[in-house]
């Protein structure tokens, strides 16, 4: 498998293609996150995203959020619905993982919703994700250690500012 970052309009038309079969609970969704991390207008101070490509064929999605040194967000992750049950989810992580732990971060956290994402949230429980702190009672966040004996502290705060009603 193969990562490509997301760095032109012609990138995003390639997610756009397969982005609601993926997310089907976001299909208001404009893509801005997207369009933000190609443009460089945001305000985190990691914002990109990278298509999974396998023998050529885009096969899934993921992104990194950070406004941390030390702590990432792992962001609209996805696979395919025609390629999931073949192992590309957890390649995928564990490829976007190395490369977050690669890229200095200590801790990954994700977040998702436990009632139409149960096949992530157990993704993520069989590759070393614990459950950190849960909100509105279906929405869970994550977290996973990238180093070794690495203290991950509960999560008491908004990730990353994304929902407002979340208590900080």
């Amino acid at each position: 498998m193969e990562l490509k970052k997301i760095t032109t309009q012609q990138d995003i038309e390639i997610v756009k293609s397969f982005f609601y079969k993926i997310f089907l609970d976001e299909s208001g969704y404009n893509l801005s996150h997207f369009k933000q991390s190609v443009s460089g207008k945001h305000s985190y101070s990691r914002l990109e995203f990278y298509i999974a490509y396998e023998n050529n064929v885009a096969v899934g999605l993921s992104g990194v959020y950070a406004n941390r040194t030390d702590e990432c967000w792992l962001g609209w992750f996805g696979i395919r619905p025609e390629y999931r049950q073949k192992g590309f989810a957890t390649k995928l992580l564990n490829l976007q993982l190395q490369m977050m732990k690669d890229d200095g971060y200590k801790i990954c956290r994700v977040y998702t919703n436990v009632i139409s994402n149960k096949e992530a949230v157990c993704l993520y429980l069989k590759n070393g994700f614990e459950k950190d702190a849960v909100y509105a009672k279906n929405l869970v966040i994550m977290a996973k250690p990238l180093i070794k004996n690495t203290p991950v502290r509960k999560w008491k705060g908004k990730p990353l500012g994304f929902v407002p009603e979340w208590p900080i």
